[in-house]
């Protein structure tokens, strides 16, 4: 008890401070290993850190974190923009609905929230702002949707998950799948009842050749995720590999078929794909010694026994107000690595499927990006609106609202989560 007292209270003081989250999980565990845990060598946790990221599944946090910068960088983006809108931008809220649905495609290409609000959030307000949206409610659409992203295949939180649990990745991507499409649905549905009630008309009429014309040279944009999730599903290659295919399949479609730019700046693009790879897989290498030290210390057992007593339907309430909080200061990925190991038996031991908590906790995070004070689409969206601070949460609020009213909707009736997986057990 007394190594788990000194870890928990240490970690909490260090980020409280300021302290890198890599430093607040790292210190304390080696801190504990050379204070406490007198029979173990020092060398173990150099060890323990080496092998929290030496995975083959894990090889396709990078790969993906370079897919997305490959194409935040080229014009996929906007082949997907122009699909969607030909399709869908002549119904009465179309324009908002257009911008949800090319989020979930380039989620399914990309795998990254920000990468999507970073790559389409101009092009977004300029079309919403022709639709005659209010700039306020494009702020917070362009935002939630982009959030979406990161619950549509192959998204890297989730493969951060599945790394940390050993749950299957393609398990918790189809489950992912599935609730990305009924989160998207509600915020379309958001979209045309917003339309509605603010008379905003219907601009257009659906062109069955410019919807052609958009398809035709967007045909090598769609085709990305039919490859990535085709091959995965299909049995055809693993994760990882679908990764390595996807980076080599779009580097060649933007620069030799689409020429958004030249071979030579992939120098550049893999240098802060590098940045951001580096990032995260140094957080799972500190959050692999803290939750063996944490196992040692019987934390996830006394928070077991503490919840022990404690109704499901709480238990759940529970981690949602944690990672929310959580959400508040730090992001989704340190919230993931310090927090998944201690609740992930709490949920073994509830008989919940371990993909549908995965998931639960992927949207946890994303809604803990558009949540003030420090939620990271916020400031993305000051620097890509060019607005204010108040500006960015006035415009997240009603839609951070829907988020968790979804979430709890997810959370506790998960037949509407799990429609996909429970169709596919059908055939």
């Amino acid at each position: 008890m007394t190594t788990g007292v000194f870890l928990v209270i240490l970690m909490i003081a260090l980020l409280f401070i300021g302290f890198p989250v890599f430093v607040a999980l790292s210190m304390p565990a080696t801190l504990a290993v050379l204070l406490f845990l007198s029979g173990v060598e020092p060398t173990i946790v150099v060890q323990r850190m080496i092998s929290g990221v030496n995975s083959f599944t894990l090889l396709s946090l990078p790969l993906f974190v370079l897919l997305a910068d490959i194409i935040a960088r080229g014009v996929m983006g906007d082949k997907i923009i122009n699909m969607t809108k030909d399709m869908v931008g002549h119904f009465k809220g179309g324009i908002a609905i257009t911008v949800v649905l090319a989020s979930l495609v380039f989620g399914a290409i990309s795998g990254s929230g920000t990468a999507s609000m970073l790559a389409l959030g101009s092009v977004f307000l300029v079309a919403l702002r022709q639709g005659n949206y209010d700039d306020i409610f494009s702020y917070g659409l362009i935002s939630t949707s982009s959030s979406l992203s990161s619950l549509i295949p192959p998204g890297v939180a989730m493969i951060l998950y599945a790394t940390i649990t050993g749950t299957s990745v393609q398990d918790v991507f189809l489950v992912g799948l599935s609730m990305g499409i009924v989160f998207g649905v509600i915020l379309a549905a958001y979209g045309v009842f917003y339309a509605i009630k603010n008379k905003i008309p219907v601009i257009g009429k659906f062109n069955a050749r410019a919807c052609l014309k958009s398809l035709k040279e967007g045909f090598w944009t769609i085709l990305a995720p039919v490859l990535i999730l085709g091959g995965i599903y299909g049995g055809f290659v693993t994760p990882t590999e679908a990764a390595a295919l996807a980076v080599v399949y779009a580097l060649v479609i933007e620069v030799f078929v689409y020429r958004s730019f030249k071979l030579k700046e992939i120098f550049g693009i893999a240098i802060q794909s590098a940045k951001t790879s580096t990032m995260i897989l140094v957080l799972i290498s500190a959050g692999t010694i803290m939750s063996w030290v944490m196992t040692i210390a019987q934390i996830p057992q006394t928070v077991g026994q503490l919840l022990l007593n404690v109704p499901d339907s709480m238990v759940l309430l529970i981690i949602t107000i944690v990672f929310i909080v959580l959400g508040m200061f730090i992001d989704g990925f340190s919230a993931m690595v310090i927090m998944v190991p201690i609740l992930f038996p709490v949920i073994q031991r509830m008989g919940m499927d371990p993909s549908l908590f995965g998931v639960l906790i992927v949207l946890n995070t994303a809604i803990g990006t558009n949540t003030p004070p420090f939620g990271i689409h916020i400031f993305a969206g000051v620097s890509k609106f060019n607005v204010s601070y108040l500006t960015m949460v006035r415009a997240l609020m009603p839609f951070v609202i829907l988020s968790l009213i979804s979430l709890l909707i997810f959370t506790y009736i998960p037949g509407v989560a799990m429609w996909l997986p429970n169709l596919l057990k059908l055939f």
